[in-house]
């Protein structure tokens, strides 16, 4: 994939994507790529992992590329939506997985065996990032539900009185976002934590009236705690097509001073309860589709970033790509609400 001719903005004020050099990081089919970006502590250098299959590995010594493929993650063939996290000398990375049977922990709704709510989440571990180098923790043992599907996690650590705190976001579609509590370290969930399992928000639109929030993730800046979330139809229908523009992926944002919950957007409209939700990023100009995203603090950014995948759009026939590319841009926080800016 060529590069962006460079950043440019959109009808709705969003930049493109940073430039980057030589090939933009993507997956070359119809399939989402899911993002997680973090930096290696010892020597600076960027991996990206993505959906794909069994996962593609990508890394950089620069934000602005150029991004070298290092080949398939080596996880599980069934595995995606990568969340990569660090504690300490440790990198924690959670997958979606599609193998377990929830009937063998007495299960019997008839939908665990349907691609579509029979989902599980994986945890590994790794001192390196470097494909191969991850020890596999087996499945978080969340309680299946209705109310939620058991995907897309992303992890917080919060300081709980001296005491670390490491909190699982997960949920797709069905009622959202919910939260539950990891024991440390973060590789299986704790004591108890199915009994106080929260709802953090879900977002509703037109064409999906029960709410296609997922791909969430919180985090803190001074005194807030942002929920991140993709709204919307993240890739192509099964007979091919797409929804209209407003109901495919678009990047919202809530806010609250706690990170279990009270999360409202900038009207102060409940994110859990009312369909609240701040839109910061969607489709425009050539960009189709942005989601997936999260959020790392990067020295060579000078801040915070915002990280994404997106369909490229052809404007003149107005048709997106049969593929998905990779995308950032830096935060702007000093409203106190994040503006996606280049």
């Amino acid at each position: 994939m060529a590069a962006l001719a460079g950043t440019a903005f959109g009808q709705d004020g969003w930049p493109a994507p940073e430039k980057m050099k030589g090939t933009i990081p993507n997956n070359p089919r119809a399939q989402t790529l899911d993002p997680s970006l973090i930096r290696r502590a010892f020597d600076k250098k960027l991996f990206l992992y993505t959906t794909g299959k069994n996962g593609s590995v990508w890394t950089a010594d620069s934000l602005y590329g150029p991004w070298k493929n290092e080949g398939t993650a080596k996880l599980r063939e069934f595995g995606g939506a990568p969340s990569i996290h660090q504690i300490g000398d440790t990198y924690y990375l959670y997958i979606n997985n599609h193998e377990f049977d929830y009937s063998t922990v007495g299960v019997t709704d008839p939908s665990i065996h349907q691609w579509y709510h029979n989902s599980s989440i994986l945890a590994a571990s790794s001192k390196t990032l470097e494909i191969g180098s991850w020890t596999q923790h087996g499945r978080l043992t969340i309680d299946w539900a209705k109310k939620y599907n058991i995907l897309d996690a992303a992890l917080l650590t919060i300081d709980d009185g001296g005491k670390r705190q490491n909190l699982l976001s997960f949920g797709s579609y069905r009622q959202g976002i919910f939260q539950l509590l990891l024991a440390d370290p973060p590789t299986r969930i704790a004591d108890g934590a199915n009994g106080d399992i929260k709802q953090l928000a879900n977002n509703q639109t037109k064409a999906f009236a029960t709410g296609p929030t997922e791909a969430s993730y919180i985090f803190k800046w001074k005194e807030w705690y942002y929920l991140f979330f993709s709204s919307g139809r993240c890739c192509k229908q099964p007979d091919g097509s797409w929804v209209d523009r407003g109901d495919v992926y678009k990047v919202m944002v809530c806010r609250s001073k706690q990170p279990r919950g009270g999360f409202v957007d900038d009207k102060g409209v409940d994110c859990a309860n009312n369909s609240g939700g701040k839109e910061i990023l969607g489709t425009h100009n050539d960009i189709w589709a942005p989601g997936g995203q999260g959020v790392l603090v990067d020295d060579e950014a000078g801040g915070p970033i915002i990280y994404y995948h997106y369909v490229p759009y052809d404007v003149k026939t107005k048709t997106p790509a049969n593929e998905f590319r990779f995308g950032w841009n830096k935060l702007d926080f000093s409203s106190g609400w994040p503006k996606v800016v280049s």
